[in-house]
Order: structure tokens, then sequence, then C-alpha cells
């Protein structure tokens, strides 16, 4: 039951993160535009970003790597590293809200964030959901333990 249990919640969350895909991320007003961003472009520049000096950028975009860290525990078994590497993942992908401004060319051109978007909060949904399924998870898996 535990093992089909993990399964579904592991699915959920990857599907939240999909879908995540096919929202904004974020729009900035750069030049005096208001230009969407989609997740799916910031999904995919983000591995690069670090080469036109998107150090910051780069940082937030490693949130994407403790997820699936989080969810390769989860199906290993391995509930409290999933709920550690699910807060890192939270505590670095939650940092964005503070940032006014973004990198927008390789030319160092920086653009103030006008607004975060479902993307964005789909993103940070599926984080959550895979702490809270970890922390699920770990309980279940205690109790179980206990009675045999």
């Amino acid at each position: 039951m535990i093992r089909q249990l993990k399964n579904k919640l592991i699915l959920i969350s990857l599907l939240i993160f999909i879908l995540s895909l096919f929202f904004n991320a974020f729009k900035v007003k750069d030049m005096g535009q208001i230009k969407d961003y989609s997740s799916l472009e910031v999904f995919l520049i983000g591995p690069i970003s670090f080469l036109g000096g998107g150090i910051f950028e780069f940082f937030i975009w490693t949130a994407n790597i403790w997820l699936l860290i989080s969810l390769f525990c989860v199906f290993r078994r391995h509930y409290f590293i999933s709920i550690i590497s699910g807060l890192i993942a939270f505590l670095i992908s939650g940092t964005f809200i503070f940032y006014k401004e973004i990198l927008v060319s390789e030319s160092g051109r920086m653009a103030d964030i006008y607004s975060l978007e479902i993307g964005y909060y789909l993103w940070l949904t599926s984080i959550v959901f895979i702490i809270f399924s970890s922390i699920y998870l770990k309980i279940i898996d205690r109790i179980s333990n206990a009675k045999t």
C-alpha cells in the first residue's frame, strides 16, 4: 500500500511541476514594456544563465535539482533526505519572491520584476507537495515499522 501511495504522490508532484511549465513564470518591465517569461523558457535557459552573468538566476534554477533529488529520494524510500532536499529547494525557490530585478540580457541589463505569475506558484506548489508527502510517508513508514 505504501509503495502505491508513494508512486502516486511522486506522480502528482511531477504533474504539478510539468503543468507549471505551460504557464508564465513572471513578468518584467524592460525598457518601458512588460515582457512575459514562460516557465518553460526559464527552465530551459536556467542551466546556462551563469554564462551570461546570471549567477543569482542560476542559483534560483538550482532549486530544480534539489526538487529532483527530493523526488528520487522519495522513490528510494529515503524520506528524511527527501524532506531536507525539498526544504532546500523551497528555500532557494522562495528567495525569488524577494528579487526586485532580474538579468534580461547578456550585456548585463537588468529589468524590474513586474509580477510573479501562476507558473512560479505552481513550481513552488510542486516543491511544497513533495515536502509534505515525504513527511507523511515518513510517519506512515515509522508507524508500519513499529507494528512489525
